[in-house]
């Protein structure tokens, strides 16, 4: 999708295989910046680079433009490609340094943040050539110039993205979906990062990982209200369910999950993670 001369976004349809029997459909976005050289930002999961690749060719641009590719956090969805378009075109790497442990060694991810078929997802750790902070300015081509916009909770190094000319911002995951899947890091910083999103008033434009663009305030304004509600939503079932001793692992996730509405099949290890979240920082 084309969304000026220089900015596209990229719909990357996956699934999780949550057993043999069910699978979880998702998609997630991929930004791709037409200059000089091509930029991307997140590449999606393992074998994504092919759609990648083809539609950049279809653009009339050869895959050796691309450049650079910036990772938003570490989460397989998003990096889960970029280890084959390195290979194939030398790029730089870059993301946050407290994103650096997980993109590095995914072995030690999916240790601590396991989730269902994670290695059908990425399958290759990747070496970060440069790191980025908060606070910092990037000149990605003419006329395209971006800040970058530390923004914790969903992940500890996660980023937002604001392109300046365009007045586009990229939130990545950080403004959580109503009723989707409970899946952060810390609960407090998320909602730290929810809210400055809220004041800002900068953009004009809002691109997520899970959204079309958004270009109506109030269509805007909805999304990240709902999510700020829903954070808050399950900040209160956690508080009433994780109490006392725990009798079997999960029980509280269970008695969360129950409360929330959603589907038993999400009372699973990372959703727990993320729970936990509220009482402490992991």
């Amino acid at each position: 999708m084309k969304l000026t001369d220089k900015i596209h976004l990229l719909r990357i349809d996956f699934e999780i295989p949550l057993s043999p029997e069910k699978k979880l459909k998702r998609f997630v976005n991929s930004i791709i910046i037409f200059g000089d050289k091509i930029t991307l930002i997140d590449t999606g999961v393992k074998g994504s680079e092919e759609i990648i690749f083809r539609y950049i060719e279809q653009n009339r641009r050869s895959v050796s433009d691309i450049k650079t590719v910036i990772l938003s956090h570490s989460h397989p969805d998003h990096i889960g490609a970029a280890y084959k378009i390195k290979e194939e075109t030398n790029c730089n790497v870059v993301a946050h340094n407290g994103e650096a442990s997980w993109i590095e060694n995914i072995e030690l991810q999916n240790r601590e943040r396991p989730i269902p078929g994670f290695f059908s997802l990425v399958d290759h750790s990747i070496v970060i050539d440069n790191t980025i902070d908060d606070g910092q300015t990037l000149k990605i081509a003419q006329h395209v110039t971006i800040d970058i916009l530390h923004a914790p909770g969903h992940s500890k190094g996660s980023v937002n993205i604001f392109f300046k000319e365009d007045k586009i911002l990229f939130t990545a995951d950080s403004i959580p979906l109503k009723d989707d899947i409970p899946n952060y890091d810390n609960y407090r910083d998320l909602l730290k990062s929810l809210r400055s999103i809220k004041a800002n008033d900068t953009y004009s434009t809002l691109l997520t990982s899970w959204t079309p663009p958004l270009y109506n305030n109030t269509e805007i304004n909805t999304i990240i209200s709902e999510g700020e509600a829903y954070m808050l939503k399950i900040d209160a079932a956690v508080k009433e369910s994780y109490v006392g001793i725990e009798t079997e692992p999960l029980a509280f996730c269970k008695a969360a999950i129950g409360k929330l509405g959603l589907p038993s099949f999400l009372a699973m290890p990372v959703v727990d993670r993320a729970f936990k979240s509220h009482s402490f920082t992991l």
